[in-house]
């Protein structure tokens, strides 16, 4: 069984294994999962050369970056891009995006459906390019 914990909004923040050691902030709710915790974060995972949940360095020319999302058992997923909502037709549960490395900056990627999907753990990416 997993734990969801949902901001005010409906949005997920967090989840977890066990629900005995939260404290909620006012407007927060929590419900449970029938899956596991393992099932349940990999529901929806982004990941760049097998590294996820965490910052992907590059610099300004190296080769462009390839991120994979995976959402099993969907055809489509939202993703949002510093903010710009990318539509992804899946294969299998799968897709992969292409990230340009020809300008410096950050490409923050997260689940658009926050209400759906967790952005904790495995469902954010950040790809920093530096010069």
């Amino acid at each position: 069984m997993t734990f969801i914990i949902r901001n005010a909004d409906g949005s997920i923040k967090t989840f977890a294994e066990r629900s005995d050691d939260f404290v909620l902030t006012p407007g927060e709710t929590i419900e449970s999962s029938p899956l596991s915790f393992a099932r349940y974060a990999q529901r929806f995972t982004l990941s760049s050369a097998e590294r996820s949940g965490e910052t992907i360095a590059a610099h300004v020319g190296d080769p462009v970056i390839t991120v994979e999302v995976s959402c099993p058992e969907q055809l489509a997923v939202d993703i949002d891009i510093n903010g710009t909502i990318e539509h992804l037709e899946l294969a299998q549960g799968k897709a992969s995006l292409a990230l340009s490395t020809e300008i410096a900056g950050a490409f923050v990627i997260q689940p658009a459906d926050r209400k759906l999907y967790s952005a904790a753990g495995n469902g954010t990416l950040i790809v920093e390019v530096v010069e």
